[in-house]
């Protein structure tokens, strides 16, 4: 679908003015320095995040693409995650920047409210698990479960992680 070049700076407005609305009312001197700035940065949006503009101009720009087609289907990352770390001592814009990178699939979806998933689809070349994101036009929930099920009869999801109990 034509994604927007602003979608980025959309998703960051509603992520964190989710995380300025969930802070509210919280002692801020209990809140991670990152977690302050995130909900600092958050509060400039709530406002304009309330209204819904920017999801009722996004559901514009995707429905067309629906109309042609039934699901989407996308990887569910771009790129390994980051490696496990003590990622509560880094600062806000690295930890942005980490998340944002490996994982912009996701946002059109959870900003839209549209029904989208993301199932496994077998493993990388070093034995970790990967993923694909199946997404749909609103209602189309059962169209992705049904889905989800035949490619798991045809492709079995491994029940448990590489290397668990050996």
């Amino acid at each position: 679908p034509p994604y927007p070049l602003s979608l980025g700076v959309t998703a960051l407005r509603h992520w964190t003015a989710g995380t300025a609305a969930d802070a509210a009312g919280l002692d801020r001197a209990r809140l991670a320095r990152r977690t302050r700035v995130h909900a600092d940065l958050g509060r400039r949006f709530v406002r304009s995040v309330r209204t819904g503009d920017s999801r009722e101009r996004l559901r514009d720009r995707l429905t067309p693409f629906f109309t042609e087609h039934d699901v989407l289907l996308t990887p569910a990352l771009a790129r390994r995650s980051p490696a496990a770390g003590p990622w509560h001592e880094r600062g806000w814009l690295r930890n942005v920047l980490a998340n944002t990178a490996y994982s912009p699939f996701t946002p059109p979806w959870n900003l839209t409210g549209w029904p989208a998933m993301s199932v496994p689809f077998g493993t990388l070349p070093s034995g970790a698990p990967c993923a694909v994101q199946l997404a749909g036009r609103p209602g189309a929930e059962a169209v992705l479960l049904e889905l989800a099920e035949e490619l798991e009869r045809l492709r079995p999801w491994r029940r448990t992680a590489p290397g668990a109990g050996s």
